[in-house]
């Protein structure tokens, strides 16, 4: 890793000079202190800076430790993992989609004509309770009801 270091240049003429005057002195003395306690603050953000690596720039760092064979190994493992559990997930999707079609063309149907014979003993009950006693009244020779009574669902001709 590489680490740079800014270096300021009024601070590197200003140092070299030969001829300073005891003002001048004074003067970078104080500038001195100043400058030191900023690039110490600044010094802490560095440290700060460095260790702030991301996920993917450690595991690249392990690219030179971990042997090529290694390498080679886990990335054949990682990439037979895929290939199965891609092809896993798209035999899955397709069984699903022909479990759920078949189901509706069977048991939608069922279901509808369950639905339509409850509604027909429903009808049944209605009318047989609707006569006073509940009984049934005979029927006439040949198992038709007599004139007036329905003995059959509405809709269904016998």
């Amino acid at each position: 890793m590489v680490k740079l270091v800014e270096i300021e240049d009024d601070a590197v003429f200003d140092d070299d000079s030969q001829y300073t005057t005891d003002d001048d002195e004074n003067e970078s003395a104080a500038s001195l202190t100043d400058k030191e306690e900023d690039e110490s603050d600044f010094d802490f953000d560095e440290e700060d800076d460095e260790f702030e690596e991301t996920f993917l720039e450690r595991v690249q760092a392990l690219k030179d430790i971990i042997p090529i064979e290694k390498r080679r190994a886990v990335s054949s493992a990682l990439s037979n993992i895929s290939y199965w559990g891609t092809l896993g997930m798209h035999l899955a999707g397709k069984l699903s989609w022909v479990f759920t079609t078949s189901a509706l063309l069977v048991v939608f149907p069922l279901a509808l004509e369950s639905d339509r014979e409850k509604m027909m003993q429903q009808w049944e009950s209605e009318q047989a309770g609707g006569i006073p006693g509940g009984q049934q009244q005979p029927m006439m020779g040949g198992g038709m009801p007599p004139p007036g009574v329905a003995g059959s669902a509405p809709g269904i001709v016998a």
